[in-house]
């Protein structure tokens, strides 16, 4: 890689816009998939033979619908079955949370800090806005709560591998954690509208990306205010790289805006800290 120069900001700027950056890569039978279960026309052996595609989210399918959680009184043998079992939509959401989770990590101990809580954090918020829209009356966004929730802060991936990067190619170069908390505050809603753009993620799911932290929410959707709900109150309870105890949910514009009671934010907040607990 060319040598850079300039201030540590310039430096992360030049990193994240190289083409020899190693960009995290969606995988494609995902995107294939999307396509599919997008068509209504589409039958169950059509998408299992787009995940046949890919032995490791086949196997791990399998694994999931065998798991204590989905498991029937027969073991599930075939995609196919799995399809039968788990219902599209979970698989896809499973699938996808499966194939990110094995970008969040790192060689790079200083890194990997982050990447662990940025992962607990976006798994988190995917299954409690899931959640909360269901709760509060919006089952048909809620599919797409999943992903939402999932790729909200996907900028932050971004970020911190290029800090891998830089701290691999430059041993003159120290960066502190407040540089790095800094820096992911400031660049990933930008970042991750790049990412996506990149991946060719659904438009549904980069609006969520790109505005679920600007101070006006007028015209925000459910899904858009669900996100930014669950993303503070995980702030306030649950894995968060940007922690705040002080936050009081019923105070939010988010959820004065979507009507939600307090009991409603009591129940999240257990959500979260028993999703954390599972995850652990």
């Amino acid at each position: 890689m060319e040598q850079k120069s300039g201030s540590l900001l310039e430096l992360v700027a030049q990193y994240s816009g190289s083409e020899s950056l190693n960009l995290p890569i969606f995988p494609g039978v995902a995107r294939e998939l999307y396509a599919k279960i997008s068509d209504e026309k589409v039958s169950i052996n059509d998408i299992a033979a787009v995940i046949a595609k890919d032995q490791a989210m086949a196997a791990q399918m399998l694994k999931l619908a065998n798991s204590s959680f989905f498991a029937g009184l027969n073991k599930v043998r075939t995609i196919r079955e799995s399809i039968m079992r788990l219902g599209v939509k979970q698989v896809y959401n499973c699938l996808v949370a499966g194939a990110q989770k094995d970008l969040y990590s790192s060689r790079d101990p200083f890194i990997a800090k982050y990447l662990r809580v940025l992962w607990q954090h976006a798994l988190t918020t995917a299954k409690a806005t899931e959640w909360l829209l269901r709760k509060t009356g919006y089952g048909e966004a809620a599919d797409a709560g999943f992903l939402a929730g999932l790729f909200h802060d996907i900028g932050k991936l971004l970020l911190l591998k290029v800090f891998e990067t830089i701290r691999a190619d430059r041993k003159d170069v120290a960066i502190s954690d407040s540089f790095i908390v800094e820096v992911l505050d400031a660049m990933h809603v930008e970042q991750g509208g790049r990412l996506m753009g990149v991946w060719n993620i659904p438009e549904v799911y980069c609006e969520v990306a790109s505005h679920h932290h600007d101070e006006d929410i007028e015209g925000a959707d459910a899904l858009l205010l669900a996100v930014r709900i669950v993303d503070q109150v995980c702030s306030k309870t649950g894995p968060s790289l940007h922690p705040d105890s002080t936050i009081n949910p019923a105070t939010l514009s988010e959820v004065m805006a979507l009507s939600i009671k307090e009991i409603v934010l009591a129940e999240l907040e257990v959500l979260i800290e028993d999703i954390q607990d599972q995850e652990m």
